[in-house]
């Protein structure tokens, strides 16, 4: 798929499309006889397309009257109007509509999540600081990556091209191990993007130009502009650390450049790392839940623990329709160091994710006062595998713990083992349910649960059996 000539003229006519989850939202909210614009706001913060074309049209308007720019979406909306939101807002182009492919479509929604990613980490890290200019950098995290929608929209696979340079060059930087390295030299995928669209004819840094011409991108923080004001050196350092961090975070929590990115955050926020570490995770974890809709992509569906194996890059699938090679660092692993359990663990869940028929997994950790904790969840529709499994009085799940046992749930045997199961688990094993507890040398590690089509059990089963951790502490 080539580009379209002008591209960048082709940009500024043709608006980026929108979640149909945010679309569905802001037209709730505008069937109001006086929409609650916070309320809308909220929907806007939930979607860089749609908070750059508000932010666009806002910032048009006022330089034809020679006025600053608004700095946030509710200055922007007021500017705007609610009769103008009514006429535009609906027209936005929805994003499933528009994107049916499904690979092209998985990368233009990894993209928005990396862009809300990076928008929600550093306004949280402002507030820690207790600072001021919080909305407009948070808006900056948000429209910082608006060439890679274009690219996911008009031309998937040079974006792909961009993304498996940078991908590369992460992934070497991970096997020197070398947490001294300077991280401006460690990875960039804007230096990627930027190698990319020169080999196709245009220039980055004129396209960024032309797009804050008709966006207002606060992404740029030109300080040189009289309507945009100068943020101090500690917001760009925090933006800067935030857009790093939602693309270093794609490989898991556990690398060496994730700490060194969290020792960075420890300075800005005069804490102390460990501080700063439960700040950044606590507000990922909250987020993964609030972006439901946007499954697998978001870092807090991958926080599970593998402490004996936080040095290696957590094992993505093969997402928007990278090549493998582009998309693990497997391939470049060398054979005299053998996967660990925790990684072997990791590339399970992989695998199950991608089956057909698997609708959720969750991992519960090892039983402590009676119950099990989840540590780590992930969905592809719904949810309802409960947050904590209560093991106290139940036979069954005892059982299956003690002998290290998988079983399936299904039709044949549903009922006359679910009066063995605790409320929280009923509901999910009559959609067809699979308990296999992990083990690394005889001893539980975790528990985990698959959520999926009955007819697709035996398969998924067959993979457990296969694959027990136990086995891979080589």
């Amino acid at each position: 798929m080539a580009l379209p000539n002008n591209w960048s003229e082709y940009l500024l006519a043709h608006p980026l499309p929108v979640r149909r989850a945010v679309h569905q939202g802001m037209c709730r909210e505008l069937l109001d006889e006086s929409p609650d614009l916070p309320r809308l706001v909220g929907w806007l913060r939930r979607d860089p397309a749609a908070a750059s074309m508000v932010l666009g049209a806002a910032a048009q308007g006022q330089r034809h009257r020679r006025r600053s720019a608004p700095h946030n979406l509710e200055h922007a909306l007021s500017l705007l109007g609610t009769n103008w939101a009514r006429k535009q807002l609906p027209e936005l182009p929805i994003l499933e509509n528009h994107l049916t492919e499904p690979d092209q479509l998985a990368g233009y929604l990894a993209a928005s999540s990396r862009a809300i990613r990076a928008a929600r980490l550093a306004e949280t890290w402002l507030i820690e600081r207790r600072e001021t200019a919080i909305e407009m950098v948070m808006v900056a995290g948000l429209l910082h990556n608006l060439v890679e929608l274009a690219l996911w929209r008009d031309a998937p696979e040079l974006v792909r091209k961009a993304l498996a340079d940078a991908r590369q060059r992460f992934v070497a930087i991970i096997h020197t191990q070398d947490e001294n390295q300077d991280l401006a030299e460690c990875f960039s995928l804007g230096h990627s993007f930027k190698e990319v669209l020169k080999g196709e004819g245009i220039d980055l840094e004129h396209l960024e130009a032309a797009l804050t011409e008709r966006y207002y991108l606060p992404v740029m923080l030109l300080s040189d502009e009289a309507s945009i004001p100068v943020l101090g050196a500690h917001h760009q350092a925090i933006l800067v650390l935030a857009r790093r961090m939602a693309f270093a975070s794609e490989f898991g929590w556990y690398t060496p450049i994730i700490r060194k990115l969290n020792s960075e955050v420890a300075e800005h926020l005069r804490a102390s790392p460990n501080a700063a570490w439960r700040v950044s995770l606590h507000k990922s974890i909250r987020d993964a839940r609030e972006f439901a809709d946007i499954p697998l992509y978001h870092p807090g569906h991958m926080l599970v623990e593998h402490s004996d194996d936080r040095t290696l890059v957590w094992p993505l699938t093969v997402d928007y329709g990278l090549a493998a090679s582009d998309n693990d660092c497997e391939a470049t692993r060398p054979q005299s160091n053998p996967a660990s359990p925790g990684r072997k663990l990791g590339d399970m869940i992989r695998t199950l994710s991608s089956m057909p028929g698997v609708a959720e997994i969750a991992l519960y950790a090892p039983p402590s006062a009676g119950q099990a904790l989840r540590n780590f969840h992930w969905s592809s529709m719904g949810a309802s595998l409960p947050q904590t499994i209560v093991l106290a009085n139940n036979p069954l799940l005892t059982r299956l713990l003690s002998r290290l046992e998988v079983l399936g749930l299904d039709a044949s045997n549903r009922e006359r083992l679910s009066p063995y199961l605790e409320t929280g688990l009923r509901a999910a094993a009559g959609q067809g349910l699979v308990i296999a507890p992990l083990a690394v040398d005889g001893e539980l590690i975790a528990t985990l649960l698959c959520r999926g089509e009955p007819e697709h059990q035996a398969e998924i089963i067959a993979l457990l059996e296969a694959d027990k951790t136990g086995e891979s502490a080589d």
